[in-house]
């Protein structure tokens, strides 16, 4: 008989939100991204977490293995956001009627709790009530997942079987890479097969979680679902004190709730190395695909059996472990097999979830037995590097953009914005042969439909300079004449604004590139990497100067407003500084305990502040850099929330500071105490970007709730919030333009929106972009408006072009 967590996961998996587990509640401690564990029983059981050090809590008890590595891609990669909206996700077997229309399969606007009807359409299915939203996040990261766990991933599976450590006996293909998580506070899960289930009515009476008397029932037909065949929680963990409950329940006089920790769905990696007992004949090409193999027992890889309940069984596995192996149903173990079956070159196979998801996103997602014939009919494309490593070529974004519901489709497609006609203004951009292209997707540029203030100006096309990769830096130059943008590629380019001088390509680095920043003369450009490089490049002639090679990765770079000195951000904590004149390292300061991600200066450069992905921002006197053991001027801590601090920005006279947390909270303090002077939480998600207007007056941040918020800064000032509304996606960057006349905002919606400050009425849209809009900046003088972008373009827009006078 198939159990219920492999039923749930069959249901549930092509739905898109990952591998579903039976058992959201934490093991001990909560699922997270860079986890390395399995799944046993519909359940997650983690091994140690490759993106904190050796000595973090996480990793301390049961250790970590042998030359373990830290795994520290950039933070830009990091993808939050309410990924379920509704209260109810259904297998595709499943149907409701009411009020609210027929659904098939995704989720249903209904009342939180139980109480409702369903129709089953087939002998099984699967659903998930939950206390919305969902809570994603997901480290887009593919490459570097894929190179570290080649070379680290044999580590693994040895410390997991080690008898001095875990002592288990796990497959290669057991392991998983978490990089992706879905969490909640409250749920309940439910599965069930049978031939007696199909075509029948079936409802749910009762409420669920957390740590409460539950009355749920499910009853299909006149059957009762057994109480194995459904869950619910979070359950209150025998260890823990009565008080707890108090303390796990949202704060009745607030309103707040905790952060959520249950963990619905992941999203991962594996891997699985070609068996030397796997027989291959004379590969025989097949037209437009990937080198194919005749399909029988010289193939193993393809004629891998898939048993009828949905569990795949690996012969390879078989033999070269040298024991049967049942693992619970899991599409990716047939992708895996797929690859070696398909490509001779290929000695190490590594796919994703994700993958599958890209493979089948404009069309429906097979069921389990139909998985390897949907793969040799679609022939999805094979890259293999020149290690054997064998990967799946997709487009991640594509695949979410095409599997939105039906019902997300139409709402998308009705509120599109009109495109307008464009005018015959061209700008050229000089660029050598062979480093991208310029081009102008003027057709692209809209207009907000049915807003006043939209601007009369025709708007414009931009122009673009495109990587082989995602944008992961922007920088304008200290005059505004230059700009420069870095890579997951590795490259970093410089080219003039104005296009007087050619585009410059600057090759050097081995992993992606992370921050950029010009010196104040504007004759160095100093870029940083994953490699844990620094390479100083002469901007004249885009030749490297040096390079200053350190021992972790460094996520962000600038010069101090004098020029006298430049600083790194590293993820380790640490903030180093080099003397600007020859480069010699002054002093390192280790307050930070975490990785450093913004540094940032008040316009006057008497004060800076530091933080990133801790609960903590310092501010500093900038002339305590000199001294010999810097000590911060105050700490800004928000005691109440250890939340994280993602950005912040300091008022135009540098005595107060304003900080983005992934709480939703913006937090103003005064500098020079740490005094917390205003607290707001407008915000129904985390916070990512904010910033003061020119005048100081007011505050605009953007949050993972499609929402920029404009307030007043002082409390007694009575300025009136605005609430900038119509991006469909998390709000990566906001900024004003130097006048104040201005906002600008970029969202993973793919575009770029200006908004009017005074009133809040977005005046254009952009959608050149095709993929998450990761930063927008106003050039020093306020004149030009750039952008970049997952899709590996950075765009250039002249204001006067579409700005009224």
């Amino acid at each position: 008989m198939t159990s219920p967590w492999d039923i749930y996961a069959e249901e549930l998996f092509p739905i898109c939100y990952g591998h579903p587990l039976w058992i959201p509640e934490p093991n001990q401690r909560e699922v997270e991204i860079g986890d390395v564990g399995w799944i046993q029983d519909g359940e997650f059981c983690a091994l140690f977490n490759a993106m904190k050090p050796q000595n973090d809590p996480v990793n301390v008890d049961k250790g970590v293995p042998l030359d373990f590595k830290i795994f520290s891609p950039i933070r830009p990669y990091m993808l939050t956001g309410n990924k379920i909206t509704q209260n109810r996700v259904y297998s595709r077997s499943i149907h409701t009627r009411g009020a609210e229309g027929e659904v098939k399969g995704g989720t249903v606007p209904i009342s939180a709790g139980g109480g409702f009807k369903f129709q089953t359409k087939s002998e099984s299915g699967a659903f998930v009530l939950l206390e919305p939203p969902g809570k994603s996040k997901e480290l887009r990261s593919k490459r570097h997942i894929v190179d570290y766990m080649h070379d680290n991933h044999a580590s693994w599976l040895e410390f997991a079987n080690a008898s001095d450590s875990f002592g288990l006996d796990l497959n290669e293909q057991d392991i998983i890479f978490i990089c992706g998580t879905i969490k909640t506070t409250k749920w309940a899960v439910a599965a069930f097969q049978g031939n007696s289930f199909r075509q029948k009515e079936g409802f749910v009476t009762g409420q669920f979680g957390p740590y409460a008397s539950v009355d749920l029932s499910i009853c299909i037909s006149d059957q009762i679902l057994p109480a194995e065949h459904y869950r619910h929680g979070p359950r209150l963990p025998c260890t823990l004190p009565a008080d707890h409950l108090l303390m796990s329940h949202p704060d009745s006089q607030s309103g707040r709730t905790h952060a959520p920790n249950q963990c619905l769905f992941v999203h991962y990696y594996k891997k699985k190395r070609r068996s030397v007992l796997w027989p291959f004949k004379k590969p025989m090409k097949a037209a437009g695909g990937p080198h194919q193999l005749p399909p029988g027992p010289d193939n193993p890889g393809v004629d891998a059996p898939v048993i009828a309940d949905g569990i795949y069984e690996s012969d390879s596995e078989q033999h070269e472990q040298g024991r049967e192996v049942r693992q619970g149903y899991d599409p990716v173990n047939v992708l895996l097999d797929y690859i070696l079956s398909q490509s001779v070159e290929t000695e190490v196979a590594i796919a994703s979830d994700l993958d599958l998801y890209a493979i089948f996103a404009s069309t429906e997602f097979p069921n389990a037995a139909d998985m390897l014939t949907a793969l040799q009919q679609v022939k999805p494309t094979i890259e293999v590097d020149e290690r054997g490593v064998g990967t799946i070529s997709v487009n991640y974004s594509a695949a979410r953009n095409e599997n939105l519901l039906e019902g997300e489709q139409a709402h998308a497609q009705a509120d599109a914005p009109e495109a307008i006609p464009y005018s015959d203004f061209s700008t050229s951009f000089p660029m050598s042969e062979n480093q991208g292209c310029i081009g102008a997707n003027i057709d692209d540029m809209t207009h907000v439909p049915g807003e006043t203030g939209t601007t009369k100006h025709t708007p414009i096309g931009s122009q673009a300079i495109v990587h082989r990769g995602v944008v992961t830096a922007l920088i304008f130059s200290t005059d505004g004449s230059l700009v420069a943008s870095g890579s997951e590629d590795t490259d970093v380019f410089i080219w003039d604004v104005h296009g007087s001088a050619a585009l410059k390509q600057l090759k050097g680095h081995e992993d992606t590139v992370s921050t950029l920043a010009f010196s104040r003369d504007n004759s160095v450009l100093a870029s940083a990497s994953q490699d844990g490089q620094i390479i100083l490049w002469d901007v004249s002639d885009g030749k490297e100067r040096s390079r200053i090679v350190l021992d972790t990765a460094v996520d962000f770079l600038i010069y101090t407003p004098d020029g006298m000195r430049l600083l790194a951000g590293a993820s380790d904590g640490k903030l180093h500084v080099w003397s600007s004149a020859t480069y010699n390292l002054e002093k390192t300061i280790t307050k930070n305990t975490d990785s450093v991600t913004f540094i940032i200066f008040s316009q006057d450069g008497r004060r800076m502040a530091t933080g990133g992905t801790e609960s903590v921002c310092y501010i500093w006197e900038t002339v305590q850099l000199a001294a010999e053991n810097p000590e911060p001027l105050s700490v800004l801590t928000a005691e109440e929330n250890q939340a994280t601090m993602c950005a912040a920005a300091f008022s135009p006279n540098g005595n107060r500071v304003v900080t983005a947390s992934d709480d939703g909270f913006i937090r103003l303090w005064k500098a020079e105490t740490g005094e917390a002077l205003l607290i707001s939480h407008e915000h129904t998600g985390p916070v990512w970007s904010v910033a003061f207007s020119p005048d100081g007056k007011r505050v605009a941040s953007g949050s993972s709730d499609s929402t920029v918020k404009v307030c007043g800064s002082y409390q007694d000032k009575g300025f009136p919030s605005l609430s900038l509304e119509g991006h469909e996606g998390i709000i990566n960057a906001v900024e004003f333009s130097p006048d104040g006349q201005w906002i600008a905002s970029a969202a993973s919606d793919h575009t770029v929106r200006l908004w009017k400050a005074s009133d809040g009425v977005c005046t254009t849209v952009f959608n050149e972009h095709e993929d998450n809009v990761t930063s927008v900046i106003f050039s020093p003088g306020g004149h030009i408006l750039a952008s970049s972008s997952f899709d590996g373009t950075v765009r250039l827009r002249p204001l006067s072009a579409y700005v009224e006078a």
